[in-house]
Parts: C-alpha cells; structure tokens; sequence
C-alpha cells in the first residue's frame, strides 16, 4: 500500500511539473514564432533525450530524462546555441530528404560562430526579444489564474464552513500519535455527537488536558480513539488562554456578543481573564482597538472603552486551550461562472497579498520549499482529493511566474534585466566577456538559493515539519 501512494505522489508531482513547464515554456514559444524567431528545440525535461514526440517545420518537440523542468531553444538566443544551428542549417541543405529529421547532432559538435539569420533571436528588434522572454511568466501566471477560475465551474472550492473531518494532522501532534489520518470523520466526542468542523474544534480547545473518546469513521470501519489534548503554549513556553465572553456587560455597547473570544485589547494579546478585566478598565473611556474571535473569524470593534466598564464588567471564562493539532478539512462546492471569476480573483489577491506579507516580515525564506517540501505537499493533497491538487498546480504556477521574473541572471527577469541594460546604453548590447560574468554570477546566487531551500527542507524533515 505504501508503495502504491509513493507512486501516486511521484506521478502527480511529476504530471504538476510537467503542466507548469509546458504552459510556461509554450508561452516563449507561441511568441517566439509570432515573431518570426526560429525555435530548435521544445523540449519537456533535461540532459539526454528519451525520445522525439514530433517535428514540425523547424522544431523538433522531445522528451528528456530528467523530468524537473524544460526548455526551449530558440535559435541564436544562447552562445552555445550557434552549433547547433550552423550544422542543423547544413543537414537541411542536402539533398537526404530525411536530413531534417536528424536529431540534434550538434549538441556534441564544437563550433563557435553567432547565429545572425533574420530568423535569430538577436536580430529581432529589443521590443519583441523582451516579449518572448516576458512571455513564459506572464503564461504561468495565466495558467495559475485561469485554475482557480475553473476549480468553481470544475472540482469545486472552499465555502468557507468546515467538516468534522480530519483535513491534515500536524507532524509529531497528539493526533498523529493517536493514529488519526486524513479524510477520518469524528462523528462524536465523548459521546455528543459533532454536527461540523466549528464544533469539532471548539470541543477540543476547551477539554486541553481532559482524556476524550473520539468516535471516527473510516471508510467502512468505527474506531473508538482516546484523545487528551495538549496545552497550546506560545514561545515562552506559557499555556495559552482562550477568554470567552458569558456576558458582555457594559461591552455590549462596543458590539461584543455572548460567545465571543476576546483576543487583543489594544497592542496586547490577552492570556487570561485576569488580564483582559485589568487592561479593559485600565484603559476605561478612551478609543481602543478591541479584536474578538466570532464564529472562528476575526472582528475588530472600534470605538472608546465604555466608562461604565468598572461597574458592569463583562462576565468571562478563561480557559487553557486544548490541541490535538489536526485541521478540519473545507467544505467544497461549485460555483456559477461569476463566482467563479470572482473566487480566481480572490485567490490572485491572497497570493500577492500573502507575499508581500511575507517580505514585510522578512519571513519569506521561511515559507520557501524546495522539492522535498512539493513532493510532500503533493502526498497532502493528493490524500486530500482534486481541488487540493488543482489548489497546488495555480499555486506553483504563480510561483514560477514570479520567481523567473527576478531580476537573477539565468532567470526570465535576468534576460529582462541585460535588455533594460542594452536600452539604456542605447542599443549597445554586453560584450561576450560580460555576458559571460554576468551568466556565472546568476549560476552562483541560484546555487546559493539552492543550497538555502534543501536546508529549509532537510530541516523541515529532521524536526518533522514537513506537511503530512
């Protein structure tokens, strides 16, 4: 069995790639040729080549050994490109009608002169090298959005509602220990039947050190599981404190309700009752921001503490919270094409918006995952079922379109970069010289990026964070 979805998570992960790479690469391509810019090679995969899927007019269309990526190339765009196309020009000169047909003999041939046909990278005008460059982002980017616009119309997407199923469990958490797995339903706690995935959660945060009876579904099998969740604890080490609001009291005014969690007064994320009565009449009268936890959804309430607070304080329950550290999974459902659109749109906000979170913070390099990180998240979402896997292809659409645009040499946005260059010095290009230079920094900083994104992952796999 655990062969099988080893082979399941590396053909998923490699079909992924192999659709990320198409569509990006495709994008050079369809603008290359609308260019008029001779393409040699199509290629799915690196190094040696495993077979020819087609030939058409100048392009032979291959697949190589190494399934983690691709290329095209485009004739004249690269030094080391010109063999290749001197000698494919001599093969298609003769008169051996299958001379076309030949494979690319020039890559171990030693030639060294510049491709400079009219049909060459370099003898089209700044404007349209740039578009063909640009073009494999803007593709990917295409490609990501144009996923989440069709998961509503197709696989379906989040509601917004939660399940009383287990959508993942944490490495090294309570629920793991205890054999919980993905997709397992929790009908009941203690007996009380679980109506949704809320529920679930708020039954669990408030029994932290209590022992529970967890009755789950599993396919076609009932498991009796005991549980006992474990107190949440911040970076210090210091339980964590969940103050519910019983009765709000001179609160109500605010708009503070009976059920809600009050989370921060002011700057100050509150730990306990205790706290939040000192902070509330501490700062009795005056405007502060007061953050509750409704519905498991952030409200932030406006306006000045009322006066009154000290003679009607809010009645409130503080209580450690309880983990089992699993998440319940989505609600799916489809959606009309409108609301398709619109959740593609959201879904391109939260990206961006995530990402400039991240950089904010200076929390990007935390979030990087290289292919240890991807074939994992791969074995999650294929546990998890198709919106997830379609969720995980936008996702690294979008973030192939925005890393090759970096202004790194060897990437999209390092070729962008030698344009801009060349248009400020006025047409005047890199000597080979520099270019060169140019090629072997890029080569180190992606080295270096490289080096950084395996040790996220070997840490992630030695202290067990990796996505199970």
């Amino acid at each position: 069995m655990a062969i099988l979805q080893n082979l399941e998570q590396t053909v998923t992960l490699l079909i992924i790639l192999s659709i990320l790479v198409v569509a990006h690469e495709w994008g050079h391509f369809i603008v290359a040729r609308l260019c008029g810019i001779r393409v040699d090679d199509f290629s799915i995969g690196f190094g040696k080549r495993l077979f020819r899927i087609a030939k058409r007019g100048d392009t032979e269309y291959n697949v190589r050994i190494l399934p983690l990526g691709g290329f095209v190339k485009i004739a004249g765009m690269e030094p080391d490109e010109a063999p290749i196309t001197a000698v494919k020009d001599r093969l298609t000169a003769k008169s051996d009608p299958d001379a076309a047909d030949i494979p690319l003999l020039a890559e171990n041939t030693a030639e060294d002169r510049s491709y400079t046909a009219p049909d060459g990278f370099y003898s089209k005008p700044l404007w349209q090298r740039s578009l063909v460059i640009l073009a494999g982002p803007v593709m990917s980017f295409v490609l990501g959005y144009v996923v989440f616009c069709l998961m509503g119309l197709t696989t379906g997407v989040p509601t917004g509602k939660t399940l009383p199923k287990v959508g993942m469990t944490a490495p090294g958490g309570e629920g793991q220990r205890i054999g919980l797995q993905i997709g397992d339903t929790i009908t009941a706690i203690d007996g009380k039947p679980v109506a949704d995935g809320d529920q679930m959660v708020d039954m669990i945060h408030s029994s932290a050190n209590k022992r529970l009876v967890l009755t789950v579904q599993r396919g076609s099998k009932t498991l009796t599981l005991p549980a006992t969740p474990r107190p949440a604890k911040d970076d210090q080490d210091k339980p964590i404190q969940q103050v519910d609001v019983t009765q709000p009291g001179a609160l109500a005014a605010l708009g503070v309700q009976v059920g809600d969690s009050i989370a921060q007064i002011g700057d100050t994320q509150v730990d306990s009752a205790v706290q939040v009565q000192t902070l509330l009449q501490k700062n009795a009268g005056k405007i502060t921001p007061l953050i509750v936890l409704r519905d498991h959804a952030q409200v932030d309430l406006k306006g000045p503490i009322p006066a009154a607070i000290a003679q009607t304080p809010p009645t409130l329950n503080g209580h450690t919270i309880g983990l089992l550290q699993i998440s319940p999974a989505k609600e799916i459902k489809r959606l009309g094409f409108v609301d398709s659109i619109h959740y593609g749109n959201a879904k391109i906000y939260e990206t961006f918006y995530g990402l400039g979170y991240l950089i904010h913070h200076r929390e990007l390099h935390k979030a990087a995952g290289g292919i240890i990180f991807m074939y994992q998240a791969t074995g999650l979402a294929v546990k998890s079922g198709l919106p997830d896997i379609a969720n995980m292809l936008a996702s690294l659409s979008l973030s192939l379109a925005i890393f090759n645009l970096l202004p790194i040499p060897v990437l999209d946005g390092g070729h962008l970069l030698t344009f801009f260059i060349e248009w400020v010095r006025r047409g005047k290009r890199l000597t080979d010289q520099q270019q060169q230079a140019f090629l072997m920094t890029g080569l180190a900083i992606i080295a270096v990026l490289f080096v950084l994104i395996m040790s996220n992952d070997i840490i992630r796999t030695v202290t067990h964070q990796l996505p199970q």
